[in-house]
């Protein structure tokens, strides 16, 4: 069974207005998001085989952030501008194209392409995806064969629902 956790970065700042968007940091309430979540993963005992992030800051953030929470060594994470440009189709071309000798991916980036994946990849519509929203998704095949009719959505965890 493979699993595809997926991400979406915490609450950004807009503090700064001179700042382009790739370059927003993650606010407070961002920050506090992603530290809870991080809890939360460690407790869960998940681990990650590989970690796919989109380059803007926030989302980097958002991972290291979380990084210890999954075991995974930050400096092994490949970030991608596909995060941040791209589309779904870009994302599930990278999925099917992965070792089979991996299990479990983190996909680590933004809002709408997040959320349509989630739901193309579950096959049920969510309600919202919001910031620091970790959704697990189970695939019963290989890598290659990745699509909705072998997927499930198993758990969506959203900061504001876990315990300080």
């Amino acid at each position: 069974m493979k699993e595809i956790f997926v991400l979406r970065h915490a609450k950004s700042s807009w503090d700064n207005v001179n700042l382009s968007d790739h370059d927003r940091p993650l606010a407070d309430r961002g920050i506090k998001d992603a530290a809870k979540l991080c809890v939360f993963v460690k407790n869960k005992g998940y681990m990650l085989d590989k970690v796919l992030c989109s380059t803007a800051k926030r989302a980097k953030e958002t991972f290291d952030l979380t990084a210890d929470g999954f075991n995974f060594e930050i400096d092994k994470t490949t970030y991608t501008d596909k995060l941040y440009f791209g589309d779904i189709t870009d994302i599930i071309k990278d999925l099917r194209e992965l070792d089979e000798s991996l299990n479990n991916i983190l996909i680590v980036g933004h809002n709408p392409t997040l959320h349509h994946l989630v739901e193309l990849l579950a096959n049920e519509q969510i309600d919202r995806f919001t910031t620091c929203n970790l959704a697990i998704i189970s695939h019963a095949g290989k890598w290659i064969s990745l699509n909705s009719h072998k997927c499930s959505l198993k758990s969506l965890i959203r900061p504001k629902d876990l315990a300080n």
